[in-house]
């Protein structure tokens, strides 16, 4: 099976598709967060050249190379997914257990806003004009037509209906008397 890069769309690359030299550059790049100056610092700890104006141009010719690219998005994307994972632990954290309330109400804040988006004053008004059954043809549409897999949308269909499971929908109007909250 072909493993799908989620953030570009392309075909996903391992360490196993690159050279040794790519690898080993492309380990020393990661660990070093992709700073500046960091492809330079990168070829001369994988043991490419000792060289700091060769490290400079190698580190340039592998930072263009597509497969390398491709490999440090797709590395880079985890290793954020993962820090992303550790902020909202610490922030659940100090949501439950910081001393201060003010701590703790920011904590709740951010936590809703990440998870949910701003969420909507009491006296707004929504108006949707999709209804349950609309939305229940479109799945039922989007099954037979093979875009689903494992009850998870594919493809082009995946953003419109995640919108949708987030209560976003194009065709619905939101009408308040005040701003959002949050």
């Amino acid at each position: 099976m072909v493993q799908i890069s989620a953030q570009s769309g392309l075909k996903a690359v391992t360490a196993a598709d690159l050279s040794d030299r790519e690898a080993a550059f492309a380990r020393e790049y990661v660990e070093r967060g992709g700073k500046r100056g960091a492809g330079t610092e990168a070829v001369l700890a994988a043991g490419i050249t000792r060289n700091r104006a060769a490290a400079r141009v190698r580190a340039s010719e592998m930072l263009h190379n597509p497969r390398v690219l491709q490999f440090l998005r797709d590395e880079l994307t985890r290793k954020l997914n993962a820090g992303a994972a550790l902020g909202v632990a610490t922030l659940m954290d100090l949501c439950q257990n910081a001393r201060s309330e003010q701590v703790r109400a920011a904590c709740a804040n951010s936590l809703i806003d990440r998870g949910f988006g701003p969420v909507i004053s009491r006296n707004a008004t929504i108006h949707a004009t999709t209804s349950i059954e609309e939305l229940w043809t479109r799945l039922d549409a989007a099954e037979a037509a093979g875009e689903l897999i494992d009850g998870t949308f594919a493809g082009d269909a995946a953003p419109a209906i995640a919108d949708y499971a987030r209560g976003v929908d194009p065709e619905s109007e939101i009408a308040s008397n005040d701003e959002f909250s949050g």
